[in-house]
């Protein structure tokens, strides 16, 4: 690569754990803004299917980068925690708020420009190699050599393929459709967002979600369905029939929307989340397996490889060895290890009954791990209400 161009850190993927990552950055320093250089194959605006929720988690996050809210949303006062005939509710002013990825990421892309942070669109990854002194990274664009490397490209990163990652990697899977419709419906004048796990009596190890929407100015359900497969012994739950079996009780056809599905890297604590000069971020790093949040984590894995990267630099030390633990040690990376633990734990029933014993004891048990670790249950007032 005698052609290639020099680069301090180069951050492969503009979502937001690599947008964090460069924010982060040029907060603590604004001259990294000369140094770091972000790669995406996409081009902002783009499509991402996701839910769109960003907790209390999250937010905090983006305060303290100075970066408002200033995409469309919708926030959600109360969270209906539904099993069969179990429903239970979880309010707050808001729970979270519910953005449109397209808008959130370019929101989050423009502050980045602003802040200096240059941004090449449009160039994907053909190629990664381990060099002496750095990474040499081919793309559709051009050649770098960086002393330092961020996989931040997602669940099916190419970082991770082209290096032969060390470990395993277990996938959730999920459906994701969009209906219009009418803005006076209770989910948008109350602000309600349904998590519907009934269909763990059928081998769904997950839920089916109703968020309340906004696309383009139009009131929209983003409905789907999320099965972490935190335990893969077990049978494969039916997405699209689930899916569509929930779309006819809303007098809903699912042919008529376009179906939307991609897969979800789960965080495992026995992973693997750096090499001598590259570290994961965001979906390649891994993410919530009990409930399939997204957002909130990558930011915090933005802020935790930047600290990384700025301790790095400082001890001309680029091992990376510490990364782990300060992932584990993190106010909001740390709770990925308690939702794995209770993934595990709330989708290892099949029988109908256990489930619906374990539902009943939901009150108790978020009040129990609310005062045993608060992080985890973000809201005010975190106690299940039973409403039907």
């Amino acid at each position: 690569m005698s052609n290639a161009t020099e680069i301090d850190v180069l951050i492969i993927g503009a979502g937001p754990a690599g947008l964090s990552t460069a924010l982060h950055l040029v907060q603590a320093d604004p001259s990294w803004a000369g140094r770091i250089l972000l790669v995406d194959k996409a081009v902002h605006p783009r499509e991402k299917l996701c839910g769109g929720g960003i907790t209390r988690l999250g937010m905090p996050l983006l305060r303290g980068l100075g970066v408002s809210l200033k995409t469309p949303y919708v926030p959600v006062r109360e969270v209906r925690m539904v099993y069969r005939h179990l429903v239970f509710a979880i309010r707050d002013e808001p729970v979270f708020w519910v953005v449109r990825r397209d808008e959130f990421d370019h929101h989050l892309a423009r502050t980045a420009a602003r802040r200096g942070v240059p941004l090449q669109e449009g160039q994907a990854v053909l190629d990664v190699r381990p060099a002496a002194d750095g990474v040499e990274v081919a793309t559709t664009a051009g050649e770098y050599r960086a002393r330092v490397v961020v996989a931040a490209d997602g669940s099916r990163s190419t970082v991770r393929q082209k290096l032969d990652w060390p470990g395993s990697v277990r996938m959730a899977r999920l459906l994701e459709v969009l209906t219009p419709e009418s803005d006076h419906l209770p989910e948008f004048q109350q602000g309600r967002a349904v998590f519907d796990f009934s269909p763990m009596a059928d081998g769904l190890q997950g839920y089916c979600w109703d968020f309340p929407s906004l696309v383009r100015g139009q009131a929209t359900m983003n409905r789907g369905v999320f099965d972490s497969r935190i335990r893969p012994e077990r049978r494969r739950a039916g997405l699209k029939e689930i899916l569509q079996e929930r779309m006819a009780a809303r007098q809903r056809r699912l042919a008529d929307y376009p179906l939307k599905g991609h897969p979800i890297h789960l965080f495992d604590p026995q992973a693997v989340f750096a090499r001598p000069r590259v570290l994961l971020a965001g979906d390649a790093a891994g993410t919530d397996p009990l409930l399939g949040e997204g957002i909130s984590f990558a930011l915090a894995y933005g802020q935790a490889a930047a600290a990384e990267i700025v301790h790095a630099f400082a001890q001309n030390d680029f091992s990376f060895t510490g990364y782990k633990a300060r992932l584990l040690a993190h106010p909001v990376l740390s709770q990925l290890r308690v939702r794995a633990w209770l993934a595990r734990m709330a989708y290892r029933f099949e029988s109908p009954g256990m489930i619906g014993m374990l539902w009943r004891l939901a009150p108790w048990m978020v009040a129990a791990l609310a005062r045993y670790n608060p992080a985890c249950v973000p809201v005010q007032q975190p106690r299940l209400v039973r409403v039907g």
